[in-house]
C-alpha cells in the first residue's frame, strides 16, 4: 500500500503555494512584450515556476511566453497535465494570501494555481519513484485561458497533440465534455431615457453591478416604491439634475446561473418598467432569463443539460448601446441557430463573435476508464461523468477531460471575490492527483 505522506508534503510545499498565489498574474496590455505576450506579472508566473522545475530536475521548455512545460518520462506515448497561471482580475487584497479557517484565500486558489501546484507536486514524486519512466508525463502551463486560450494553440503548433490530455479546471468524478460556448455583442444606438449606464465586469460573469444615469428627476418615488415592492438590492438617488439608479448582483460564473444574481438584468428591469423604455425591454425580454426562455432554446435547469444565457456587460453612453452576451448550449443546438432566432425575435441584433462548438470524449476510452476507476476506488463515489458548462482547456485539446478540483454541492469559487479552498481538500485533490497520474503513466494499451 501506498504511504505517501499527503498531508506532510502538502504542509512543507505551503511557502511555495503561497508565493505562486501572491503573483498577481492578470493580462496587463500596458507590460505585454514580445518575451511577455500577456505581461510582466504573468511573466513573473512563468519564471516561478520554472526555476523551480529546474531546481527540482525536471526537464523544461517554453514556447515564445505563451506557455511552459514541465516533463519527466520518455517514450513515444505523450501525456499533458494542461493548467493556467493567469487569473482574473481582482482587488489588490486578494493577493494578499491569507489561511484562516481550514481554508487558504486568495486569486488563483481553486481556479487554478493550486490544482497546479498538487500535479506538480505528483510529478515530482512520480519522478522520483520511476526514474526510467516510459512514458512522457508533462504539466504543460499556459498565461492566457481566462481570455482567448490562444496560449495553449500556440504550444501546440508547435509541440503537436499528445496522445491524451486532462485539466484540472473542472469537477469531479470527471468532465467527459463540454457545451458549446458563444459570445454575441450588440453594437447599436441608443435613444432612451437613459444617459449612462455600467454594467458587468466581463462576458462570462454573472454582472455583480449595475449603475445608471438618466435624463429625469421626476420618478423618483416611483423608482423606490418599484424598488421596495419587488425587493430589488437596489437604491436610487438624485446627482446633478439627474436620476441615478445603482443594483448589486452576485458575481458567478455564466454557465451556474444559479449560484449568481445579475445586476444589469434588474437595472433593466427598473426603467422597462418605470420608463417604458423599448430597448430596455427588449433586452430583459430577450435575455432575462438565464436559462434561455427569452430566445426560444430553453432546455431545462440541470447544470449539466441546461442552455445557459448570461448578459456580462452594457455600456450606454453618448447615443450608443454596446453589449456582450455569453451563452453555454447542449450537443442539440447549433451556433448559427441560436443567433438567426435571436435576431429574428429582437430588435436589437446580435453579432456571433466567438463559438466553441461542443466537445465529448468517450466514454469507453482506456485512458478516461483509467480515470474514472481511480477516482472511484479513492473516494467510493460512483457517480456518473459531467457534460461542463465552462470553457477549458479541454476545447482546444479535444481528446482531453477535465479533472477536478471541484465537486457538486460544494460552493463553486472560481472568479469569486474572496476565492479560497479548503486545505482538506487540496490534501484530497493532491492524493487523486498522484495516483491517477501513476495509473496513466503505468498502464498499457490495449
Amino acid at each position: 500500500m501506498d504511504k505517501t505522506d499527503f498531508t506532510g508534503i502538502f504542509e512543507e510545499s505551503l511557502n511555495d503555494i503561497i508565493g505562486l498565489l501572491a503573483i498577481a498574474s492578470v493580462y496587463d496590455e500596458t507590460t505585454s512584450s514580445t518575451a511577455m505576450p500577456y505581461g510582466s506579472e504573468v511573466g513573473k508566473a512563468f519564471m516561478y515556476m520554472r526555476e523551480k522545475a529546474q531546481k527540482d530536475g525536471f526537464r523544461t521548455e517554453e514556447y515564445d511566453g505563451h506557455a511552459l512545460s514541465v516533463s519527466f518520462g520518455k517514450g513515444n506515448e505523450r501525456i499533458d497535465i494542461a493548467c493556467h497561471l493567469d487569473v482574473v482580475a481582482a482587488d489588490a487584497e486578494d493577493f494578499d494570501i491569507r489561511i484562516k479557517d481550514g481554508r487558504i484565500y486568495g486569486r488563483g486558489t481553486s481556479d487554478m494555481k493550486i490544482p497546479a501546484y498538487l500535479v506538480y507536486l505528483s510529478m515530482k514524486l512520480l519522478k522520483e519513484k520511476y526514474p526510467d519512466a516510459d512514458k512522457e508525463i508533462r504539466l504543460v502551463l499556459g498565461g492566457d485561458e481566462e481570455r482567448t486560450m490562444n496560449d495553449m494553440r500556440h504550444y501546440l503548433s508547435r509541440a503537436g497533440m499528445p496522445d491524451f490530455a486532462f485539466t484540472p479546471d473542472g469537477y469531479f468524478p470527471l468532465g467527459i465534455g463540454e457545451k458549446g460556448a458563444i459570445m454575441w455583442t450588440i453594437d447599436e444606438a441608443y435613444d432612451g431615457i437613459i444617459e449612462t449606464l455600467e454594467g458587468g465586469t466581463q462576458c462570462n460573469i454573472i454582472s455583480p453591478y449595475a449603475r445608471a444615469v438618466l435624463k429625469d428627476t421626476g420618478h423618483l418615488e416611483a423608482i423606490r416604491s418599484y424598488i421596495e415592492d419587488n425587493e430589488t438590492d437596489a437604491e436610487t438617488y438624485l446627482e446633478d439634475g439627474r436620476t441615478v439608479i445603482e443594483v448589486k448582483g452576485i458575481a458567478a460564473h455564466a454557465s451556474r446561473p444559479q449560484l449568481g444574481h445579475n445586476a444589469t438584468i434588474d437595472l433593466l428591469k427598473i426603467i422597462a418598467d418605470v420608463y417604458e423604455d423599448r430597448l430596455c425591454k427588449d433586452l430583459y425580454d430577450t435575455y432575462g432569463d438565464p436559462y434561455g426562455r427569452g430566445i426560444g432554446s430553453f432546455h431545462g435547469e440541470d447544470p449539466t443539460e441546461c442552455l445557459s444565457v448570461n448578459l456580462g456587460t452594457l455600456h450606454i453612453n453618448k447615443g450608443t448601446l454596446k453589449a456582450q452576451i455569453d451563452c453555454r448550449y447542449p450537443y442539440e443546438e447549433k451556433a448559427v441557430d441560436l443567433t438567426g432566432r435571436i435576431n429574428n425575435k429582437s430588435i436589437l441584433p446580435v453579432k456571433l463573435d466567438y463559438n466553441d462548438d461542443p466537445t465529448m470524449c468517450d466514454i469507453n476510452d482506456p485512458y478516461v476508464k483509467v480515470m474514472l476507476d481511480t477516482y472511484r476506488s479513492i473516494t467510493g463515489d460512483a457517480s456518473k461523468p459531467l457534460v461542463s458548462g465552462g470553457v477549458s482547456y479541454a476545447k482546444v485539446f479535444g481528446h482531453c477531460v477535465s479533472f477536478g478540483p471541484n465537486e457538486e454541492g460544494k460552493p463553486q469559487m472560481a472568479h469569486q471575490k474572496g476565492e479560497y479552498m479548503e486545505i482538506d481538500d487540496c490534501i484530497r485533490c493532491f492524493g487523486i492527483y498522484y495516483h491517477t497520474i501513476e495509473n496513466l503513466l503505468l498502464m498499457k494499451e490495449e
